[in-house]
C-alpha cells in the first residue's frame, strides 16, 4: 500500500501527513493562533517535532511565520541609513525590527513569499508600527536617545534576561561580552551571552550594537559590521550635543 502511495504522491504516507499537518498549522497561525495551539490543533503532541518539521518545510520557525503572516499583526519596511528594516507589531507591542533581507540570509533556503507591508487601519498594531518608524527616524537624525515603545521579543527566559540587560546600556556607551555577563549575574556565561545577543529580534530598540569585544573590536551584527559602526558613531556624536 505504501509503495502505491509513494508512486502516486512521490512521497511516503508519513511525509504526506507531515505536510498536511504543517499546512493546517500555517492556516492556524495566519488566523492568529498561538504557536502552541497551532501545533496541538494540527495533531502534534511533541513540540520539538513540530518545530523541526515546520522549520524544514517553511524555512523559518513557527513563531516567525506567525509574526509575518498573522492577520492581526501590522508590518512595514522602512529605509534607514543601515538599510531597509522590517518592523512587526501586535496590538500590544513591537515584536521585531530586523533587516528586511534577514530571513533569506538566515534560512539558507527558499522561504515562503514574505507578504507585502500592511499597516492595519484604526488598530493599535498599525499605530505601533507607525510610532516605531517615527522614533527610528528621530534616532537616525540624532534627535532621540531613548525609545518609548512597548517591546515583546520572543525568546527563552535566558535570552529575555540578556535582552533586558542590553536595554540598561546607556546611549553612546558600550559594554564587552564579559561586562554584559557580569550584569546578568553570571561572569562565566560570556559565550552564552554572545549567542543571546546575536539572537536579539528587535535591533536598535534593544541595543545589541552596544556590545563589543573586550579589545574594543566590533563583533557580529545582524545588519553587518558597517551598520554596527554607523550606529556607534551616530551615538558617539549624539552624546556631544
Amino acid at each position: 500500500m505504501s509503495l502505491v502511495f509513494k508512486r502516486y504522491y512521490d512521497m511516503k504516507p508519513a511525509e504526506y501527513l507531515i505536510q498536511v499537518r504543517i499546512a493546517a498549522a500555517k492556516q492556524a497561525l495566519q488566523a492568529g493562533a498561538s504557536v502552541f495551539d497551532a501545533a496541538a490543533d494540527s495533531g502534534y503532541t511533541n513540540f520539538s517535532s513540530f518545530y523541526a518539521h515546520f522549520r524544514k518545510l517553511s524555512g523559518m520557525p513557527p513563531a516567525k511565520y506567525r509574526q509575518l503572516f498573522a492577520q492581526n499583526i501590522s508590518r512595514a519596511v522602512m529605509d534607514t541609513p543601515i538599510g531597509q528594516l522590517r518592523i512587526l507589531a501586535s496590538q500590544d507591542a513591537i515584536l521585531c525590527v530586523e533587516p528586511a533581507n534577514y530571513l533569506e540570509k538566515k534560512a539558507g533556503q527558499a522561504t515562503d513569499q514574505v507578504p507585502a507591508d500592511r499597516i492595519i487601519p484604526n488598530d493599535p498594531s498599525g499605530d505601533l508600527v507607525k510610532a516605531c518608524m517615527r522614533e527610528l527616524k528621530e534616532y537616525f537624525a540624532g534627535q532621540r536617545q531613548k525609545f518609548d515603545l512597548p517591546l515583546s521579543p520572543e525568546g527563552t527566559s535566558f535570552q529575555q534576561k540578556v535582552w533586558q540587560q542590553l536595554q540598561q546600556i546607556p546611549y553612546g556607551e558600550t559594554r564587552s561580552y564579559q561586562q554584559l555577563a557580569e550584569m546578568t549575574g553570571d561572569k562565566n556565561a560570556s559565550r552564552a551571552i554572545g549567542l543571546a545577543n546575536n539572537c536579539n529580534p528587535i535591533l536598535i530598540l534593544i541595543p545589541c550594537h552596544r556590545v563589543i569585544g573586550a579589545d574594543g573590536s566590533l563583533t557580529g551584527y545582524a545588519a553587518g559590521l558597517a551598520a554596527k559602526k554607523l550606529l556607534l558613531d551616530l551615538e558617539k556624536g549624539g552624546t556631544k550635543k
